[in-house]
C-alpha cells in the first residue's frame, strides 16, 4: 500500500489534576495539547499515530507538514522492513535539522501511524508484527502530579489505590512530601519519585541517607542535564541509588551511551519522542543485552500509549506501565483510567488494537 496523505490533527483537551495550576514553560497550562497523526493509504486504510506535543504542538505540527510528511508521502509500506528503511532514510535526510527534539517527535507520530496501518492491512495487532506477545498483562503505576502539599499527596495516593493501582510514582522534590507518601502507603507498595532534573549532584549526596531510608524503587531524572550520564552513573554506582531516566532521550544511539555508561537501572524511552516503534525495538534489544529493564515513559493518552503496550510485550523482563494522574475532560481509551488488580492488558485488535474516538477529535480540535 502507498502512503497517500498525512495530516497532523491538533486537539486541546481540558484537564484537572487537583492542585493549583501554575505556568508551564511560560504558558498557562489549562489543557493538554495533543498532536495526532492521520495517515491515509491508497487502499483506504487509515493509520493513527501521536507525536509529543505538550506546549510544543505548533512546532511539531509545522515539522510534520513542512519536513517529514513530504519525505514519506508516496512511499510503499508493505512490511515492517519498509517502515524500518523509511525511518532510517528520513533520519538521514533530515539530520541537519537535528537528531533530537521536534524533528524526531514529528517522525515518531508518523511512524506509529504507519505501524497501525500495516497492522490493519495484515489484520494483525502490532505486537504480532514485532515478535511480541511474550506477556499480555503489565503492572500499572499511578504517576502523580507534583502537589508540594502533604495532604494532597496523601489524597492522591488514596485515589490511586482506590482505582486499582498498586505502584505509585511521585513528582515530589521535598523530603517532607516524599516521606508523607511513604508513611501513608506503607513500606510494601513500590514508590518512585521523578524530580524532573531539579537537583544537583551535591543535593543528591545530601539526601543520600534519606532516599535510602525511604526505600525508593527508583529515583527518576535527579539532575540536569538529563544526558549527564557520567554523573548519573556516580549516583547509581557510587551512592547505590537506583536510577531511571530516558524520557528526554531520542534514538537508540543515546540509549546506547546511557547503558554503556551504567547510568541507569531502568531505561525510560518515550515512543512519541524517541523516533517511534522501530527505535524503541532497538532500545529494548539493547536493554535486554545489558539486563536493564525498559520502563516506558507513557505520560500521554493517545495512540502512543497503545504503542507502548505492544512494545512492552516484546520483553522478557518485568515492565511497568505509567498512568499520568490527570483527569481529562474526555478519554481516548477510558478503560485505562483504572487498573484491574493493578494491571493493564494488551489490546488484541488489528494495528494498535483500539480505534480513536473521532467525536472527541471533533470536539476538541484547534
Amino acid at each position: 500500500m502507498k502512503i497517500k496523505k498525512i495530516k497532523p490533527i491538533c486537539i486541546h483537551v481540558p484537564f484537572e489534576h487537583g492542585a493549583k495550576k501554575t505556568k508551564f514553560h511560560g504558558q498557562d497550562w489549562q489543557k493538554l495539547e495533543f498532536v495526532l497523526i492521520k495517515v491515509e493509504t491508497d487502499t483506504g486504510i487509515i493509520g493513527w499515530g501521536e507525536s509529543f506535543g505538550y506546549v510544543s504542538w505548533k512546532s511539531v505540527k509545522t515539522s510534520i507538514e513542512e519536513m517529514v510528511a513530504p519525505s514519506v508521502i508516496g512511499k510503499e509500506i508493505n512490511s515492517k522492513e519498509d517502515i524500518n528503511n523509511l525511518v532510517y532514510d528520513v533520519q538521514k535526510t533530515l539530520h541537519i535539522f537535528g537528531r533530537y527534539g521536534i524533528t524526531i517527535y514529528a517522525l515518531s507520530g508518523i511512524e506509529i501511524a504507519l505501524w497501525d496501518a500495516l497492522g490493519k492491512e495484515k489484520k494483525l495487532p502490532i505486537y504480532k508484527l514485532i515478535d511480541g506477545g511474550k506477556k499480555k498483562e503489565f503492572k500499572a503505576y499511578a504517576s502523580l502530579f507534583r502537589y508540594s502539599d502533604k495532604k494532597l499527596v496523601e489524597k492522591k495516593c488514596q485515589e490511586s489505590l482506590d482505582k486499582g493501582f498498586k505502584i505509585i510514582k511521585l513528582h515530589e522534590i521535598t523530603n517532607e512530601t516524599i516521606e508523607a507518601a511513604r508513611k501513608f502507603i506503607g513500606k510494601d507498595i513500590p514508590l518512585m519519585t521523578d524530580v524532573n532534573c531539579a537537583w544537583t549532584y551535591e543535593e543528591v549526596v545530601e539526601k543520600e541517607k534519606f532516599l535510602k531510608n525511604i526505600g525508593l524503587f527508583w529515583l527518576e531524572e535527579p539532575i540536569f542535564p538529563p544526558e549527564d550520564f557520567k554523573t548519573l552513573s556516580k549516583i547509581n554506582n557510587d551512592l547505590k541509588i537506583p536510577i531511571a531516566a530516558g524520557e528526554n532521550a531520542c534514538t537508540h544511539w543515546e540509549f546506547d551511551k546511557m547503558l554503556e555508561s551504567k547510568a541507569v537501572n531502568f531505561a525510560q524511552p518515550s515512543v512519541i519522542k524517541v523516533g517511534g516503534i522501530s527505535e524503541m525495538i532497538k532500545i529494548f534489544k539493547l536493554s535486554e543485552e545489558k539486563k536493564i529493564p525498559v520502563m516506558p515513559h507513557t505520560a500521554y493518552f493517545g495512540p502512543g500509549f497503545l504503542a507502548s503496550l505492544h512494545l512492552a510485550s516484546t520483553s522478557n523482563m518485568e515492565i511497568f506501565i505509567e498512568r499520568f494522574w490527570l483527569d481529562l475532560a474526555e478519554e481516548f481509551y477510558p478503560g485505562f483510567k483504572t487498573a484491574k488488580n493493578g494491571v493493564y492488558n494488551l489490546p488484541e485488535g488489528p494495528g494498535l488494537g483500539m480505534e480513536i474516538n473521532e467525536n472527541l477529535i471533533s470536539k476538541f480540535k484547534v
